[in-house]
């Protein structure tokens, strides 16, 4: 056996102990996490909460090094996935053999899964945004923030996990290619709006 196969074996492992630990007392927690839907109305808070907190300038840029960040690692993903050709968890007959939870059935989603959007999206924006209040605005506010929005990204890449979308290892490189990104974004929009203030 080579590396790359021990490497997929223990990510199947992993995911498959990760997806049993939920029980359906939980299931539904985990569902609405994983719902997209579910955060609209905050990111519109929190993109109305940076131009009135940073100003309209600075707020505006952090605003759209978010949007950037999510349209390059969701377009990414997709590129990826169909490169890559990976099945979810939820289409691989090892995985439902060996128990894998589907609280919800197989998601209406695409076959194959990495890496995971949901966690490159979700760490992609809490970078960016909290780079970008870090940036302007350092404090009690901006470390708060910082750790309720990485907490939440978190959360939201488990409840992948437990739904049956992803294995652990598209759930993490999905996150770094996030976070890379939303770095490479704030810092791009940093970089401009000091320009602009010059």
């Amino acid at each position: 056996m080579n590396v790359w196969d021990t490497i997929v074996r223990w990510d199947k492992s992993a995911t498959l102990w990760l997806n049993n630990l939920s029980d359906p007392s939980t299931d539904g927690f985990w569902w609405v996490l994983s719902d997209v839907g579910t955060w609209v109305p905050v990111y519109i808070v929190i993109a109305i909460l940076m131009i009135w907190r940073l100003g309209w300038k600075k707020g505006l840029g952090v605003v759209l090094s978010v949007v950037l960040t999510v349209l390059l690692v969701d377009q990414g993903a997709n590129l990826v996935k169909s490169s890559v050709a990976r099945f979810r968890p939820c289409y691989d007959n090892w995985m439902i053999m060996e128990g894998l939870r589907l609280p919800y059935g197989i998601l209406s989603t695409g076959k194959y899964g990495f890496f995971s959007a949901h966690a490159g999206n979700c760490f992609g924006f809490a970078m960016a945004s909290y780079l970008g209040l870090h940036w302007y605005r350092q404090g009690r506010m901006a470390s708060v923030y910082g750790a309720c929005v990485f907490c939440w990204a978190t959360l939201v890449s488990i409840s992948r996990i437990l739904m049956g979308a992803h294995f652990l290892g598209d759930v993490i490189t999905g996150a770094v290619v996030g976070l890379g990104i939303g770095f490479l974004c704030a810092w791009l929009a940093k970089k401009i709006v000091t320009k602009e203030k010059e």
